[in-house]
């Protein structure tokens, strides 16, 4: 009795934490069965409402719970989980509505959808406020898994089935690679801990003849994380990925996994790992730079759209990196949200516009974008916004968000790397204009010129008027991150 009572009231104090993800998991198994057994499969598509209400609802009690401990401190609620959660909540939403088109063109409706990205957004949420190496894997499992089915939803086509296999094959060797580099750190301890705040302490003052356990381990660990945000040389899975899923699910995977990896990377090497940075520092370094170098020398080749959009989004991968090398000091971790948070406007604008000229047979390459000027000059106007703010070119919102990591990385010393993110931003610059080229100074091709579809347009007009908005309040972003967070 004593121990029962001991249970329940450590669940009463720490299940309000996680009361979020408890409603999304409730949700997305109720959606799964029963419900997919009595829905007529061509009344599913109405389970896209159903999941935006649900993840609006998880983002109203996000906003609502409070900061604590718990689950043993293997789970934290603070202001960067929360910031983070909203973000993976967003994107979530985002995906939903981006997928409308693209689904009920292929009739490809299921309920089964709705709930991959429901399990997987719980899965994120539980990543940012992890503060024990144990409940970051498991974690990472939960979103991934859902991910590598997502990739593969479209079972007919054999490029979606081969993405998603190659995928999950380079995910589950990360995967292992992460656990064994887990396994070395926790041998380094002396079995006594994998909590990241009690890791801070003991790492810092392993004996000598640890030292290459301790470096195995944390190499092991950083391979694992630069893996999961498709960093160089870890990258190979992103482009494949990116161009055989289903093109709201490749929004998807360059917004809510990279916020939530990003997260994890953050509290890990902060707070696990910061004790010994000179260990993990120039390795990360190495990564961050090939990121911004191969990122954007690749994307200068590309004729597809997605596949310019992934090595783009390696680019700015390197460039987040910058901010886990400052992660310690003070505005480190708000200059890592408030880009990853501008990323995620850019990229849905980006990606709502290529899954509108995909609905009309169109949007692979970027040859199909010629003339879009004349024939929608708002939505060439919205998508010329979205790259040049990801060129990072004033005085847009892009700018601001880059301006203020780079900022930081000169104070603290990374001036080389710093200088190398310039010259590779000037390469981004050139392929982004080649598009922005393409839709005002080519002739359009011959076709029919149909509407924008509502939840897409809703998608791009949105993103667009936010990147304009938050231009025009630049030099209070970093500020208001600040007070979020």
């Amino acid at each position: 009795m004593a121990f029962a009572a001991t249970l329940w009231a450590a669940l009463n104090r720490d299940l309000p934490l996680i009361y979020p993800q408890l409603l999304m998991l409730v949700a997305a198994t109720v959606m799964l069965w029963p419900a997919d057994a009595f829905v007529p499969r061509a009344s599913k598509g109405s389970w896209a409402a159903v999941t935006v209400i649900v993840l609006a609802a998880a983002a109203v009690l996000v906003v609502r719970t409070p900061s604590a401990d718990g689950f043993s401190l293997m789970f934290r609620v603070d202001g960067i989980t929360r910031g983070f959660q909203l973000l993976c909540l967003g994107a979530g939403i985002i995906t939903v509505l981006l997928s409308q088109l693209q689904l009920n063109l292929l009739r490809e409706q299921t309920v089964e959808y709705y709930a991959l990205i429901l399990f997987s957004v719980t899965g994120m949420m539980f990543l940012v406020g992890a503060t024990d190496l144990v409940s970051i894997y498991f974690s990472l499992e939960l979103m991934a898994l859902c991910i590598y089915i997502l990739v593969a939803y479209f079972r007919n086509q054999e490029r979606s089935v081969e993405a998603g296999v190659k995928y999950f094959l380079l995910g589950a060797f990360s995967s292992g690679i992460l656990l064994f580099g887990i396994s070395l750190i926790f041998a380094a301890t002396g079995g006594r801990t994998t909590n990241l705040e009690a890791l801070y302490e003991i790492l810092a003052l392993a004996p000598v003849n640890s030292n290459l356990l301790v470096f195995s381990g944390l190499l092991m660990v950083l391979v694992g994380f630069c893996f999961k945000v498709a960093a160089v040389p870890f990258h190979m899975w992103s482009p494949d990925a990116y161009d055989g899923a289903p093109t709201a699910v490749t929004a998807f995977m360059s917004m809510a996994p990279k916020a939530a990896s990003l997260a994890a990377f953050a509290r890990v090497f902060g707070s696990g790992f910061g004790g010994v940075q000179s260990e993990w520092a120039a390795p990360l370094a190495f990564v961050a730079g090939a990121s911004m170098v191969l990122g954007n020398v690749a994307a200068l080749r590309q004729q597809s759209m997605k596949r310019l959009l992934a090595y783009s989004s390696i680019a700015h991968v390197g460039y987040m990196l910058l901010g886990i090398l400052s992660v310690n000091v003070p505005g480190g971790i708000q200059a890592i949200w408030l880009y990853m948070l501008t990323y995620l406007l850019m990229q849905s604008g980006a990606f709502g516009i290529v899954i509108y000229l995909q609905g009309k047979g169109e949007g692979e390459r970027i040859d199909d974008f010629r003339g879009l000027a004349k024939t929608r000059p708002v939505l060439a106007f919205a998508m010329m916004v979205v790259l040049l703010s990801l060129a990072g070119i004033p005085p847009l919102v892009g700018f601001f968000s880059k301006f203020y990591l780079f900022k930081l990385a000169i104070e603290q010393g990374h001036v080389t790397l710093t200088v190398l993110a310039l010259l590779t931003s000037a390469v981004a610059a050139y392929y982004y204009l080649n598009v922005v080229a393409t839709m005002y100074f080519k002739e359009p091709a011959e076709g029919e010129v149909r509407p924008l579809a509502g939840l897409t347009s809703l998608v791009v007009g949105a993103s667009c008027a936010l990147i304009l908005v938050g231009t025009l309040f630049g030099s209070y972003l970093l500020d208001w991150a600040g007070r979020i967070l």
